[in-house]
């Protein structure tokens, strides 16, 4: 008899192979029920110990049904799709990956700024249209030595980005209510408020997680803020931004340029005005992956969801307060990509 069982939603990758073998070799019963209708597949998960996805919206009734649920894990960094107050409720713990795909997002995050930068895209589209070869142009471009970099959320990726930039001599800052000055100051980097890094920057990059006090982070207000021809780039989450604000700043005068691998509404529709915008490089969600870090990813989840369908506590979680509930606070050691979240929960109980 199986000692847990393991249900995966869905995943949308070619194969769960790595999940079945890491989850079987547990001693877990694993079910791939992904090519099943959304609510044959939760039917599945009434009895299951753990349960995994990645793009499901998971709802406070859904969650109720999970009786037996110890651990929902989201494959990726964010939980924004999960209601992580109802799985605190029903003593759910809502785990994720928070340390995979660093390389890939720091990297992707700088090929936008480049791209937007160096006019990469122009360039290439006017190559392509016609024979123009133009050394001189009507649209100047600026060196990026010398001028100021703005990162706002300063976690596992925030801080690559800084680590790749720091021989571009670039000025670094970064705004994180969650981060030590001195541990931001240890990467070379200057710490400040919010406001300062927008009238400071000549560029921005976003890499903070989705929460209710993010949502729309960058609008008109902090928008107004930025230098004319600055550059904001976005590969956190979309509803960071508001759209149209954004739009409304890439106007002339503005924002010279932005970088957006991630969007308010995904898949990107077909007659949002981002998709002609002559000032905006868009990509779609790809920052994330390489074949490494996919494999990364669900090596990382499936290893997550043993450890506490076994009777361990995970490495890192959406809902550290769930811990309390199960009377295991006191046994569980946070990891760096957790402290700041029960920093952020000591905040949030201080203000009420």
């Amino acid at each position: 008899m199986a000692r847990f069982k393991a249900v995966l939603i869905e995943h949308g990758y070619s194969s769960s192979k790595i999940e079945r073998d890491i989850i079987s070799a547990a001693g877990g019963e694993f079910i791939d029920a992904s090519e099943q209708p959304i609510e044959e597949a939760l039917k599945i998960c009434v009895d299951a110990e753990g349960v995994m996805l990645r793009r499901v919206e998971v709802t406070a009734d859904m969650l109720a049904r999970f009786r037996r649920c110890k651990i929902l894990v989201r494959y990726g960094v964010g939980t924004d799709n999960v209601d992580t107050a109802a799985a605190t409720q029903h003593n759910i713990i809502v785990g994720h990956i928070p340390d995979y795909g660093m390389d890939e997002v720091s990297t992707h995050a700088i090929a936008l700024l480049l791209g937007c930068v160096r006019r990469i895209v122009e360039t290439h589209e006017k190559l392509r249209g016609t024979d123009a070869w133009e050394v001189h142009r009507g649209q100047p471009l600026w060196r990026v030595a010398g001028r100021t970099l703005g990162i706002v959320g300063f976690g596992n990726i925030g801080r690559t980005v800084a680590r790749k930039l720091a021989g571009w001599n670039v000025r670094l800052l970064a705004a994180d209510p969650f981060i030590e000055t001195p541990e931001v100051a240890r990467a070379g980097v200057e710490k400040v408020e919010l406001e300062r890094l927008f009238r400071e920057s000549d560029y921005v990059t976003l890499h903070c997680p989705l929460l209710p006090e993010t949502h729309h982070l960058v609008n008109s207000r902090t928008l107004g803020w930025m230098k004319p021809g600055a550059i904001l780039i976005n590969t956190a989450r979309g509803p960071i931004v508001d759209t149209a604000a954004l739009l409304g700043a890439l106007e002339p005068g503005g924002l010279s340029m932005a970088g957006l691998d991630v969007f308010e509404e995904e898949p990107l529709p077909q007659d949002s005005p981002l998709r002609s915008h002559p000032r905006v490089i868009l990509t779609d969600h790809v920052a994330w992956y390489s074949e490494e870090a996919q494999a990364q990813l669900q090596r990382s989840a499936a290893e997550e969801l043993v450890r506490v369908c076994t009777g361990g506590l995970p490495r890192s979680l959406a809902n550290p307060e769930v811990l309390r509930r199960l009377g295991r606070f006191d046994e569980w050691t946070p990891s760096d990509t957790v402290r700041w979240q029960l920093k952020r929960l000591d905040a949030l109980q201080a203000a009420r």
